[in-house]
């Protein structure tokens, strides 16, 4: 790449952490800002000592949900403005609870979500959930079908 063409294409890459929630347990960084995209890694549910919440499933998405509460304020986002999460469960018995739980914190204009059963979670952790959010001022618009499709 040209160096005329790549100070045109300069991005800057933010590491964003949240002080109200535990550091990372591995090699990783709790989200990266892109520009208005925030990529925020899979968080568990742990206390801020980064032990495991009692409780199981239950307790466990419902501190992992405040967890990525607080990184998204962190990175100049919310729960709001989460246009994609994955959630990743050790046992797919608990879907039923996790959505429930879910369902507490996105109340509306929900985003689109996948959700796997997996072998085997961090600390033995029932439950971990990743998103991608925007940040910065948002806008909510609904529409039909897609206006790009005429």
């Amino acid at each position: 790449m040209s160096e005329t063409v790549a100070k045109r294409h300069k991005v800057t890459k933010i590491i964003v952490s949240s002080p109200h929630i535990y550091k990372p347990v591995g090699p990783y960084s709790q989200a990266i800002l892109v520009d208005h995209t925030l990529y925020i890694s899979g968080v568990l549910g742990l206390d801020p000592q980064a032990k495991l919440v009692d409780g199981g499933a239950e307790n466990e998405v419902r501190q992992a949900l405040n967890n990525l509460k607080h990184v998204l304020e962190a990175g100049g986002s919310s729960l709001e403005a989460v246009v994609k999460t994955t959630i990743l469960l050790g046992n797919i018995d608990d879907f039923k609870t996790v959505n429930e739980i879910y369902g507490q914190f996105f109340t509306r204009d929900c985003p689109a979500r996948a959700t796997f059963q997996v072998g085997k979670l961090p600390l033995g952790a029932a439950v971990e959930i990743e998103a991608i959010a925007l940040s910065g001022d948002l806008t909510i618009a609904e529409a039909g079908p897609c206006p790009c499709s005429k």
